[in-house]
C-alpha cells in the first residue's frame, strides 16, 4: 500500500514536471535574452551580485535603464499580449460549445416544463372558474 502510494506521487510528480519544465525552460531563455538586451552576459554560474554589477555599468542612469529595459522587453510583452489574447479567444469558444451541448439543451428542457405546466394550471383555472360562476348564479 505504502508502496503503490509512493509509485502513485511519483508518477504524478515526473507528470508534473513533463508539463512545466518546458514552460520553465522557456521563461529562462526569454529572461536571459533580456538580460542580454540590457548588456548582461550571463553565464552558467553567474551570480545575482554579477548581473547587478553589469546591470549598472550597463546602464548609468535610471532613464537609460528605462529605455534599455522597454526594448529588451518589446517582443516579449507582445509575445504575451498575442497569447492572452489568443488564449481568451479560445476559452471563450470551450465556453459558447459547452453551453450550446450542455447547458441550452437543459435550459429549453426546464422552459418546456414550464410552459406545460403553466398551460396545464391555467386550463384548471378556466375551468373552475365556469363552475364557480355557475354555483354563484344558483
Amino acid at each position: 500500500m505504502l508502496q503503490d502510494t509512493l509509485n502513485n506521487v511519483s508518477a504524478a510528480r515526473e507528470k508534473l514536471q513533463s508539463r512545466v519544465q518546458p514552460q520553465v525552460d522557456q521563461a529562462s531563455a526569454e529572461l536571459k535574452k533580456v538580460l542580454s538586451d540590457l548588456g548582461v552576459e550571463v553565464t552558467g554560474e553567474t551570480r545575482l551580485q554579477e548581473l547587478v554589477t553589469q546591470l549598472r555599468e550597463r546602464n548609468p542612469s535610471l532613464r537609460s535603464f528605462t529605455r534599455n529595459l522597454d526594448v529588451a522587453t518589446y517582443d516579449l510583452r507582445k509575445k504575451l499580449w498575442w497569447n492572452a489574447n489568443m488564449m481568451s479567444a479560445y476559452v471563450a469558444d470551450q465556453a459558447g460549445q459547452r453551453y450550446e451541448a450542455e447547458v441550452k439543451p437543459k435550459l429549453q428542457h426546464y422552459r418546456q416544463t414550464a410552459e406545460s405546466r403553466a398551460r396545464t394550471l391555467f386550463e384548471q383555472i378556466r375551468e373552475l372558474a365556469p363552475a364557480s360562476q355557475r354555483a354563484e348564479s344558483e
